[in-house]
């Protein structure tokens, strides 16, 4: 797999055991399911890296349900920013830029900021 070198703003960290579950975002993803519980690679408060079967379009807008241990579901709006797929061609590693924080339409809440804030607290080394 290649290397992806971008700029980040937001120091990454690991989650073990952490899993995410994605679906598209639109119209119709009200009825739309989750995806089953896939590998979290990083995570940051700017957004994540995740192992996925399907592939995205950058710039797709997404929902993502981020699953940790010791904590319940926390629900995040983002989109595509990049992904790569495997040498093998199993899967995609598929990187999510999390939509602002604050109270405009669209974004994620606040609460779900002071979340990641605890996760990179307890898990950033």
């Amino acid at each position: 797999m290649g290397t992806v070198t971008k700029r980040r703003r937001a120091r990454r960290f690991q989650i073990p055991g952490g899993k995410g579950r994605l679906k598209r975002a639109g119209v119709l993803s009200f009825f739309a399911r989750f995806s089953g519980p896939l590998p979290v690679l990083n995570v940051s408060k700017g957004g994540l890296a995740i192992k996925s079967e399907k592939k995205f379009q950058r710039g797709q807008k997404i929902k993502v349900q981020l699953l940790t241990p010791n904590e319940g579901p926390l629900n995040l709006k983002g989109r595509v920013g990049w992904q790569e797929e495997s040498a093998d061609d199993f899967y995609t590693v598929v990187g999510i830029e999390f939509m602002p924080f604050g109270n405009g339409f669209g974004w994620n809440s606040l609460k779900a900021l002071d979340v990641l804030r605890r996760l990179e607290d307890r898990y950033r080394k």
